[in-house]
């Protein structure tokens, strides 16, 4: 589950039933494009790139104790093992369930930034453009140009 906001006994109601949630940030575009991915979708525009969230919001997605998408995922499972001792109950790790985690910039799981979706033709089409693969974060052998102002550090 992936939320832009979330208290310590909301975490604790979804991880006590055996769930994963992370608070994450999303700038107007990308909140556009995952509220209402189908309409985003069918407008013919590419997935936006996630913007950072400003600096003042900064140490919240960072924290592990509010499960920020930008926390280092040890600290993050230590967190939940404490949580759940405050709170009176196991904290089990799903061994038979690999999570599949997003890159801070991404949107959608398994769709990479400036990809164009068409639900006619059931396709993906990811840009080929040299510019356009660097713009979306999708070329990191050339990440030493910076073409955008939301770049991740």
């Amino acid at each position: 589950l992936e939320v832009q906001w979330a208290s310590e006994t909301a975490i604790a109601a979804v991880e006590r039933c055996g769930g994963r949630i992370r608070t994450a940030y999303y700038d107007i575009n990308s909140l556009e494009a995952a509220v209402n991915p189908q309409k985003w979708f069918l407008s013919g525009k590419p997935i936006p790139r996630r913007l950072a969230p400003p600096e003042s919001l900064l140490d919240y997605y960072t924290d592990p104790r509010n499960r920020g998408y930008l926390a280092d995922e040890m600290e993050i499972r230590q967190e939940e093992i404490n949580l759940g001792q405050l709170m009176g109950y196991n904290r089990e790790e799903a061994k038979d369930h690999e999570w599949e985690r997003k890159k801070p910039d991404q949107v959608f799981v398994g769709l990479e930034c400036g990809s164009l979706v068409s639900m006619a033709d059931r396709k993906v089409f990811l840009p080929t453009n040299p510019v356009l693969r660097r713009y979306y974060g999708l070329d990191k052998e050339n990440d030493k140009d910076i073409l955008a102002d939301h770049q991740y550090a």
